[in-house]
């Protein structure tokens, strides 16, 4: 039985991160006598002692002394903080190292400030819970952000309240996630978690609230994207294909400041994701691919309804980790997959067809760590059209976007290109069609104007070009494509429209001699865009502008 009757709890955790971490709500005076409570911390990384993880926690208190002088009142602190591991009420020795400490079956107490808890070890935890920025009736929502520490999902408890002032609360729901009625407009959600482990051990309550009242959306105003519709009005026949890339704004990318241009509800993902479909179902494409597609929301929204415009879509995560990724969608009725790949970079570089990518990358560790970091991936869909037989290559990728990063860009462009020229090789042998050729969309984060767009186009960059020259000093970088590309998009000034960027990133490369370009939809002009602050808005709902574009087979 404990010697200390009805304590608080510290939470002693260790991370798979090689970190340890202890939290404690430490009850603390200021210089006015009011008694406030504050979530004390300390930090150590495994390997480190007790004494280590004493320091962590005084400066804790120090710098939380600091910030609260700055805020509010001074916290009443004697001069010397001291903070004490217990057996019973028998100290435990500086000297042992953390791991071995948590391993130990007896009741455990840290004692700080007279303030005595019992130290329970590796508790679940909530770390971050987020809401969308946006909730509207008649569409379910979850947290946009959950991330969490040894929490079991089934075995936790999940409720959600409502309220007019978040003062008084309703309970609306349990589960972790709610359908939004029209009773819950106007209304404040908060999402609480009782996170459990496996086990069945109880962590802290964590909640979240949504920023803005429960809205109702109302019909879409008139869109711009409606005058490219008039020229998409039919599905294409015979040897003609048309072929939409399009980067979707992931939700969890979506940030209320950089976006402020926005008005909330037209930011949200209900809105948003409603007027997606509303824009691609008006181009009557062949072939749709998505960039920054956030997996819930194709799991939840997007399968379906391609599903009921006769569509057949792959997911891929970025990197197979991201909650976010890559989406092909082609016209069940006319095509049906021969192949499907999905290439991670970072992963794949190791094999055989890569070994003068990776002699890229031996060049410079610097570039090499950089390259290996990135999440990029490829997505391939091989296509045969049911009635003439002709083939598709269609490749679908998002790469690395840092500014700095040309060279990076040019080394996943090499690899990507070599894959695409494999596969279409690969087909050639096992199914010998009447015609094959390769298409190539994404956004490729780089201006028509850097390296990039140049090899991309004539398959090769002089090794002493300045992005070459980070990846070998001495001009040993050889970067180059056995495939013949055009670019079908053209370049428009702008595929990426924000008030932090402008210009053009995205494009939808083809075959040269196997596929041509009979029309490119035009995307808007300057002029409309500049009505805007950024993208995107009520009328767009994303920060790109889709492309368009029909293909058709040349004859062998």
């Amino acid at each position: 039985m404990s010697d200390f009757p009805a304590l608080k709890i510290a939470h002693l955790r260790e991370y798979d991160t090689k970190n340890c971490d202890i939290r404690l709500p430490l009850t603390i005076k200021t210089k006015t006598g009011e008694s406030i409570v504050k979530e004390i911390c300390g930090f150590v990384k495994h390997g480190e002692t007790l004494a280590a993880l004493k320091n962590s926690i005084v400066e804790n208190l120090i710098e939380l002394n600091n910030k609260q002088s700055d805020e509010e009142d001074d916290l009443l602190l004697p001069e010397k903080i001291t903070v004490e591991f217990l057996k019973g009420k028998k100290p435990y020795k500086d000297s042992i190292v953390l791991q071995d400490f948590n391993k130990l079956t007896d009741e455990k107490y840290i004692k700080i400030l007279d303030q005595t808890f019992s130290i329970i070890s590796n508790t679940p935890l909530v770390k971050i819970v987020r809401l969308p920025l946006a909730i509207c009736v008649n569409f379910p929502v979850e947290p946009s952000v959950f991330k969490t520490y040894n929490v079991h999902k089934p075995s936790s408890k999940f409720i959600w309240l409502k309220s007019k002032d978040k003062e008084i609360w309703e309970k609306v729901g349990e589960g972790f996630g709610y359908n939004v009625t029209k009773e819950d407009a106007n209304h404040y959600l908060k999402f609480c978690c009782i996170p459990y482990s496996k086990f069945r051990v109880k962590g802290p309550m964590a909640e979240a609230i949504s920023e803005d009242l429960v809205d109702i959306i109302s019909e879409f105003p008139q869109c711009p994207f409606e005058e490219r519709h008039k020229l998409t009005n039919q599905r294409l026949k015979g040897i003609n294909v048309r072929v939409v890339s399009y980067n979707l704004l992931a939700d969890r990318y979506v940030d209320r400041d950089q976006f402020s241009c926005c008005p909330p509800r037209a930011l949200g993902i209900h809105y948003r994701k409603q007027l997606t479909i509303k824009e691609l179902k008006g181009y009557n494409a062949d072939i749709i691919c998505l960039q920054e597609v956030d997996e819930i929301h194709y799991r939840s929204y997007y399968l379906q309804k391609f599903k009921e415009m006769g569509y057949k879509t792959h997911f891929n995560r970025k990197g197979n980790c991201i909650p976010e990724g890559l989406v092909c969608a082609y016209d069940m009725n006319r095509f049906k997959t021969l192949d499907y790949k999905h290439l991670v970079l970072r992963t794949a570089v190791q094999r055989k067809q890569f070994h003068d990518v990776l002699t890229l990358l031996d060049y410079d560790e610097e570039v090499k760590q950089l390259f290996l970091k990135q999440n990029t991936s490829l997505q391939v869909l091989v296509l045969e059209d049911k009635n003439t037989k002709n083939i598709l290559v269609v490749g679908n990728t998002h790469l690395y976007y840092h500014p700095d990063a040309d060279h990076i860009r040019l080394i996943q462009a090499f690899m990507t290109t070599t894959h695409l020229g494999n596969i279409k090789n690969s087909v050639i042998r096992e199914y010998k069609p009447n015609n094959i050729g390769i298409v190539f969309c994404g956004d490729f984060n780089s201006h028509y104007e850097k390296s990039l767009f140049g090899f991309m186009r004539t398959g090769t960059i002089d090794p002493e070009h300045k992005d070459c020259l980070k990846i070998s000093s001495e001009g040993k970088a050889t970067i180059y494509s056995k495939l013949y590309l055009s670019c079908a998009s053209g370049t428009p000034k702008y595929t990426n429209y924000t008030p932090d960027f402008k210009g053009c990133l995205d494009y939808i490369f083809v075959e040269t001699h196997r596929l041509a370009t009979t029309r490119v939809i035009p995307v808007a002009s300057e002029k409309e865009l500049m009505k805007y602050i950024g993208l995107p808005n009520e009328v767009y709902p994303s920060d790109h502008l889709s492309l368009v574009v029909d293909l058709q087979f040349k004859s062998r």
